[in-house]
């Protein structure tokens, strides 16, 4: 009998080895990596999941967790056993009046979303894309137009169960099996694989209004941040870098496009209407170049704001293309000089069918020890998010490890959602001093190594 037939023995839920089923998860939203299981599982409950692990244990085997399969280096990828563990979707307890929720964390965010909505609540943070699952999410982190002011989506959660590496399932939280509470948000599979989540959450005003505004100095946008990240007045924040194409210009023995550019900054408040927002008081003081437009809705519609921006990826044909994303998280005294030199060797037409994001946060809104960030008062996330032809990732991808390289240079830490090429050593620079605890963790939770293995190099 084959290792397969014997697994579907142990699983109450799907264990899936047909071609289709199995070539529909060897590759990833990344489309670097191509990997093709050999079984996938869809698993009936936590009790699949461990299952799963000890199987795997037991036969020398490794289990990579899938969830909507968002990632760019191979992390929701294996050539044995993948879980897909979006079987695992239910919402199970709403109480409003603790603020809290618990689910399975195969759920996707736009799910949640919409089940909480006849109660006008939500989460604190919410991923840009609804689409993936909160246990991806929290396994890196999940940064949000909201994590300015409440942090990542990992520093929201009350508890998580957690299936280790060993197919133990065990409940943990800041008061419970802290060690492992610690390990697993924006742990990135390592030590554990969460089933189970409570979230905090919180009720919401029905309406947004959105300030449209355009600055063409980016160290006037960091000033004006700083100004209403302190003084709170919005409540959601995101911001952009766009290229201005001016033509051709002499590089290096050849004529390269170039651009001027600019960065559009939407600040948002919720409202109980249209009406109700003092707009001179939420400008005031601020420098931008132009108001370029006011928007009133409803705030489910902009909790799905880029719904409309994805719908013509797709259709363009864009999402089909390799995605090495490249963001990072920098201090904020070398946010200007990385930018500026970034952008001024980035030719407009690499950002077509993507963006370049900008995440401001105050320095101390997270406080998950393995969410790596530097020491500052303000941050600035930035992120590259490209989507390139196949027939160039040969070309990309040196000069996206080239940004990544330089952002580390400049007292950075690199998001580990998108596409990382770290060897050994730079997995060690990454980590700093909470390396030893990284792989201690690892051997303590995971002692055999089945779970996502290749990502992390820890020798």
């Amino acid at each position: 009998m084959s290792w397969t037939a014997e697994l579907v023995r142990e699983i109450r839920g799907q264990v899936l080895v047909d071609d289709a089923s199995r070539a529909s998860v060897s590759t990833d939203f990344g489309r670097i990596i191509v990997r093709k299981p050999a079984a996938v599982v869809r698993p009936a409950s936590a009790e699949d999941v461990a299952s799963a692990i000890k199987f795997a244990v037991c036969h020398g085997l490794s289990v990579s967790t899938r969830g909507g399969g968002h990632s760019q280096t191979g992390q929701s990828l294996s050539d044995q056993i993948v879980l897909d563990m979006t079987s695992l979707d239910k919402v199970t307890e709403v109480n409003p009046g603790q603020g809290t929720l618990t689910c399975q964390t195969g759920l996707k965010w736009r799910t949640l979303v919409e089940q909480l909505s006849s109660q006008q609540l939500s989460p604190f943070v919410l991923t840009n894309n609804l689409d993936v699952t909160i246990g991806g999410t929290l396994s890196t982190g999940g940064l949000g137009v909201a994590s300015w002011r409440y942090g990542t989506q990992a520093d929201n959660c009350a508890e998580l169960e957690v299936v280790t590496g060993e197919g133990e399932i065990v409940r943990c939280s800041r008061e419970q099996n802290q060690d492992l509470f610690d390990a697993v948000r924006a742990g990135m599979g390592q030590v554990g694989v969460i089933t189970g989540a409570k979230l905090r959450i919180r009720r919401y005003l029905p309406g947004f209004r959105s300030f449209y505004l355009l600055y063409d100095d980016l160290g006037v946008l960091l000033d004006d941040l700083k100004i209403v990240m302190t003084d709170e007045r919005f409540d959601y924040l995101e911001s952009w870098c766009v290229p201005c194409p001016q033509g051709f210009k002499q590089v290096g023995g050849t004529r390269q496009a170039f651009a001027q550019w600019f960065y559009p900054l939407h600040a948002t408040v919720e409202t109980e209407g249209s009406s109700g927002v003092a707009d001179d008081e939420k400008l005031r003081g601020l420098k931008f170049y132009k108001h370029v437009h006011t928007e009133n809705g409803s705030l489910i519609d902009f909790f799905a704001r880029l719904d409309a921006l994805f719908a013509i990826w797709r259709r363009a044909g864009f999402w089909e293309y390799a995605h090495p994303w490249m963001e990072c998280v920098l201090p904020w005294p070398s946010t200007a000089p990385y930018i500026g030199q970034v952008l001024q060797n980035m030719p407009p037409q690499a950002v077509a069918g993507g963006h370049i994001l900008l995440w401001p946060a105050r320095g101390n809104s997270s406080s998950v020890p393995l969410f790596m960030r530097p020491t500052s008062d303000f941050l600035m996330g930035f992120g590259i998010l490209p989507a390139v032809p196949p027939r160039f990732l040969e070309e990309a991808l040196p000069k996206l490890n080239m940004v990544s390289q330089t952002c580390m240079m400049m007292g950075g830490k690199r998001y580990l959602s998108g596409w990382i090429a770290f060897d050994a050593a730079q997995w060690k620079a990454h980590y700093g001093e909470k390396w030893p605890a990284v792989v201690r963790l690892k051997k303590h939770f995971d002692p055999y190594r089945v779970l996502n293995p290749g990502f992390i190099k820890y020798e």
